[in-house]
């Protein structure tokens, strides 16, 4: 009992401290990778981790000039990688599994300026195009989007050609109730994907802004928010149009996030002003039927007026206070966050000009990433900026990273090589040893040289929940939804079984049985093979059921989907997710739920539980 008792403990200290102090990144053997040489430097809005193999490592995927890219943790390309496009693919690969096959797929938008000419290129995880592709379609400027819009458990490709927006079946085949064209607008963002009024159906959020030949009309909204249900219908109350003067630029693609804790999801954007005297922009955030919320919009940071905005924002709970905050950097100077009030978060803003006086182009060009980088348990932003050297003609890259209250980190700015703005930074765990890892993209504007760069960070711990906004478009789907997990992540064999009766009225986590097991029968005839493990839920929640060894190191993770509340139950065969037996010994099971009506809350249940392999 009191053995019991001790490893618990140690379970919970481990996990919960502060498990190193801070480290400096440190380059990665292998790394940094020379893409290419291509004028100009065409790689934008950072790469896409997934695991492309199922072994159970994450793998980097990036597209530059006519190129995609799949490496390994080592840096070195998959067979069958990189892939080429007809014309120019600059833009972040999305990754799902679109034919439900079981295997990820990367997904590509291609484009080719002077013959306004657009190519959708998907391929499975071995490089092969599939079936029916490439698409192609007249001109498109953004990234694309994934989703399973109809529930049929294969996923839909969203983008914008042609001045329309396309929603396409996995076959490539045009969705019913699509394309949408909005006459006299252009589509200004990439899709951005969730259920914004809880009623069961995806919503897909677009930024539209007016044709040029039209921005002298001042009287007139220049730019417009829509959402469409899956089915091409209007929802009610949109679109949302801007103040007169001011619209929607490409790169602030909305973003979405429960933000007010209502059970609704919240639309953030920024935007542009371009007719006099609207030379800035504004912060925008709207509810699930295109209303301000109170506090908003917002123009200004302390005394200082926002300049346009060309990124997108981010969310996160960045002051662990229990609510989201919108984090986004504007085209000159300064990187904010905001309380769902719209009052700012202590500390914030960071104004460049303050932070470093030799700064002359003091843009933010792409979202930022959120996670704990340092391993303290708080959360810290991560933004990029280049610096021009008139002197030596080049560009000098900076990725600054800022902690809860906007003060720096004590190594930051990272400095890769040469331009470095217009890509998020992805952080993950690239090998599986918990330990995290920077990716970014960078290159020189001038010469067209492009490079990777992974910093690993000694000492500091990756756990997915500490992550909120890891990289760009939040997700390899590219659904920019804050609390989104993709459901086609390669997961370890379990089954599932929910029990019908009366709701329960807590969450619970049960003790597995039979305990001890082990993976397979004959180790001893009174041990059996397998075990299930039970669990409860009041309300409808993302459930993720994860598996931690002795020391706190996460093993394996045996669930992670949304599910109706209920009695739930699944099956464990005792296998990781190669189908190899763990090692004989004690484990800790861990349900963490996030009830669908308040993401910002996550309920953590415990139990321990006894391999014999």
């Amino acid at each position: 009992m009191h053995s019991t008792r001790l490893i618990g403990l140690l379970f919970s200290a481990v996990f919960s401290c502060t498990l190193h102090a801070q480290t400096s990144p440190q380059i990665k053997t292998g790394f940094p990778v020379f893409l290419e040489t291509i004028r100009p430097f065409k790689s934008l809005e950072g790469p896409t981790l997934a695991d492309l193999d199922g072994d159970g490592q994450l793998d980097i995927i990036v597209a530059s000039g006519r190129k995609v890219y799949a490496f390994n943790y080592l840096g070195e390309t998959f067979p069958g990688w990189p892939q080429n496009t007809s014309f120019s693919a600059m833009l972040s690969p999305a990754v799902g599994d679109l034919d439900a096959d079981g295997n990820l797929d990367v997904v590509v938008f291609d484009r080719e300026g002077y013959s306004r000419r657009s190519f959708i290129y998907p391929w499975d995880h071995q490089g092969r195009l599939l079936p029916g592709f490439p698409l192609s379609y007249g001109f498109g400027d953004f990234a694309l989007t994934l989703y399973d819009l109809d529930s049929d458990g294969k996923l839909e490709i969203i983008g914008s050609f042609d001045k329309k927006i396309f929603v396409f079946h996995h076959d490539g085949q045009i969705a019913t109730g699509w394309p949408q064209s909005i006459p006299g607008f252009w589509v200004n963002s990439k899709a951005s994907v969730g259920d914004l009024n809880a009623d069961g159906i995806p919503d897909i959020v677009f930024a539209l802004g007016r044709e040029t030949e039209r921005y002298t009309e001042k009287d007139s909204a220049q730019g417009r928010i829509y959402a469409w249900n899956a089915n091409g219908e209007l929802l009610p109350g949109w679109p949302h149009s801007t103040l007169r003067g001011y619209t929607y630029v490409a790169g602030s693609n909305p973003v979405l996030a429960d933000v007010n804790g209502d059970g609704f999801l919240e639309i953030a954007a920024g935007t542009y002003g371009f007719i006099p005297p609207q030379y800035g922009g504004y912060v925008q955030l709207l509810d699930y039927l295109g209303n301000s919320l109170p506090g908003w919009p917002i123009f200004t940071v302390l005394d200082d007026s926002l300049s346009s905005f060309e990124a997108a924002p981010a969310v996160a709970d960045l002051d662990r206070d229990g609510e989201l905050e919108i984090i986004i950097g504007d085209d000159f100077d300064h990187v904010a966050a905001w309380n769902p009030d719209g009052t700012l978060v202590n500390g914030w803003p960071v104004i460049y000009g303050r932070l470093d006086k030799s700064l002359v182009f003091r843009s933010t060009s792409d979202e930022p990433t959120v996670g704990d980088i340092d391993g303290d348990g708080e959360l810290e932003v991560l933004v990029t900026n280049s610096q021009a050297d008139l002197v030596d003609d080049v560009w000098r890259g900076r990725i600054y990273a800022f902690k809860q209250d906007a003060t720096q980190l004590s190594w930051s700015p990272l400095r890769p090589r040469q331009f470095a703005s217009s890509n998020a930074v992805a952080m993950g765990d690239l090998e599986g040893d918990g330990t995290l890892e920077l990716i970014a993209v960078s290159g020189d504007i001038f010469d067209g040289e492009t490079w990777l760069t992974v910093w690993e960070i000694p000492g500091v711990p990756y756990v997915a929940e500490r992550f909120p906004w890891p990289m760009f478009g939040h997700d390899r789907w590219h659904t920019s939804q804050y609390g989104f997990k993709p459901p086609d992540e390669p997961a370890v064999h379990v089954t599932e079984r929910r029990e019908a009766s009366i709701l329960p009225s807590a969450f619970v986590l049960h003790q597995n049985f039979p305990n001890p097991f082990s993976h397979q029968t004959g180790i001893d005839s009174r041990t059996p093979a397998g075990t299930s493990i039970r669990y409860e839920l009041p309300e409808a929640a993302d459930v993720r059921l994860r598996l931690f060894d002795v020391l706190g190191k996460e093993v394996l993770l045996l669930l992670a989907a949304r599910k109706p509340a209920g009695k739930h139950e699944i099956y464990w065969e005792g296998a990781d997710r190669l189908g190899k037996a763990l090692p004989h010994g004690i484990y800790f099971y861990r349900l963490e739920a996030t009830p669908a009506s308040n993401f910002a809350r996550t309920v953590v249940r415990t139990q321990k539980l006894l391999v014999l392999n």
